[in-house]
């Protein structure tokens, strides 16, 4: 899945950290491959994600020939001087015998990868309860491959998760698109850590080197981001309320085929569900304290609920669709 690094210091509000220079446009170097490669602009060391170049371009010819996945992009961009560009390729390696050329997602985040140890680890250290990770994107596949969104916060044995979000983007967006991904969390405790991937393609698996190298998607796939931000509020006119007076109890949660929603009180108003890019996914009248809802046809990932009453928010959640 995902990968450590060190932690760094990033910018400090009353609420939680956020991620610095989420809009990629100071966080470039030129670095030196030193494997007959030319030189190519990546992550700075310190910075809060790495890419998949940081090793497998930087890999000496015996290991691998690894093309770039991640660039550094002028030409096309939300805000700033930069926006990032991941595009899904093949590389060829001695490692994945009996075929030698394997898929790479062009994918960035809290990624590392050592591959003389065979390691792969996931997260990097933080401290903080975000509710959702907010960008713009495009997204331009290549034979109906699909892109994704994915955040989880752990503890520091990587094997308690405290909270996740993921969302799949299918389809062919040419403009610059806003994404919304909201955190599910299934324990109140603080976390240790945060892992955060983008990939051009979501059929990928980090867990460890054999299941990097077995990763699916198309080569030519791309996905731009830019201006990437954590938050620790709803917004674009959509509340969550972190204490809400009306309590409400979603089960199951993860969901496959129907939601049961029960609230504290009786209530003659509407249930609304958001998904990722804040859209409105349905609107379901409620008299009384109960509803069950549908979402069979509902895509996998991650959703918001407002519970609204008199033109007024009184309760929401979350929930994750399987």
């Amino acid at each position: 899945m995902f990968f450590s690094i060190a932690f760094i210091a990033m910018n400090v509000n009353v609420l939680g950290q956020q991620i610095q220079d989420g809009g990629f446009d100071n966080c470039w170097e030129l670095k030196d491959p030193k494997n007959g490669k030319p030189k190519f602009w990546d992550f700075k060391k310190s910075y809060f994600f790495i890419s998949l170049n940081a090793t497998l371009y930087t890999l000496s010819p015996e290991m691998g020939n690894a093309p770039l996945i991640a660039f550094k992009d002028s030409s096309d961009v939300y805000d700033g001087k930069y926006a990032l560009k991941l595009v899904s390729n093949t590389m060829q390696t001695p490692f994945a015998a009996p075929k030698d050329i394997v898929f790479l997602p062009g994918a960035m985040g809290n990624i590392n990868i050592d591959v003389l140890s065979v390691k792969c680890d996931l997260g990097t250290a933080f401290k903080f309860r975000p509710d959702t990770i907010k960008g713009y994107f495009k997204y331009v596949p290549v034979k109906g491959d699909s892109a994704s969104v994915e955040i989880q916060l752990q503890k520091a044995d990587k094997k308690t998760i405290l909270g996740h979000g993921k969302a799949v983007i299918k389809g062919t967006y040419t403009e610059w698109t806003p994404f919304s991904v909201p955190v599910v969390y299934t324990s109140n405790a603080t976390p240790d850590e945060i892992a955060i991937i983008f990939s051009a393609s979501a059929a990928y698996d980090f867990t460890n080197i054999d299941s990097l190298f077995n990763c699916k998607g198309q080569i030519g796939s791309a996905l731009y981001l830019d201006e990437v931000k954590l938050t620790y509020a709803a917004g674009n006119g959509i509340e969550e309320l972190f204490d809400p007076a009306v309590k409400l109890s979603i089960y199951p949660n993860p969901a496959t085929e129907k939601l049961n929603l029960q609230i504290a009180k009786q209530t003659n108003g509407t249930v609304v569900i958001y998904d990722y890019l804040t859209r409105k996914m349905g609107e379901y009248s409620i008299n009384g304290s109960q509803i069950d809802i549908d979402i069979h046809n509902f895509a996998s990932g991650s959703y918001l609920i407002n519970v609204i009453e008199n033109n007024r928010v009184v309760s929401s959640g979350r929930f994750l669709k399987e």
